[in-house]
């Protein structure tokens, strides 16, 4: 079956939502532990953000493409 971009533009928003779920977690165990662990979560946190920007970036894309003021259309800018 076929998607229009808006829907894969939806699926990426809900996957999005899933990385900020992850994220909750992730840091409501942050809270309450060690040193060693801490850092260990740090880093996780810091590829789930990157993740979620990317995410929320490319669900946007996708579903303002047709949009008639959403400007260029180049998903990598040169």
């Amino acid at each position: 079956m076929m998607k229009t971009l808006r829907e894969l533009g939806e699926e990426y928003e809900a996957a999005a939502i899933g990385v900020k779920g992850r994220i909750a977690v992730k840091r409501e165990r942050l809270r309450s532990c060690g040193m060693n662990e801490a850092y260990e979560l740090k880093s996780e946190l810091r590829t789930l953000y990157a993740e979620y920007h990317d995410a929320c970036e490319i669900a946007n894309y996708l579903k303002g493409y047709y949009e008639p003021h959403s400007g260029k259309r180049e998903l990598f800018p040169s």
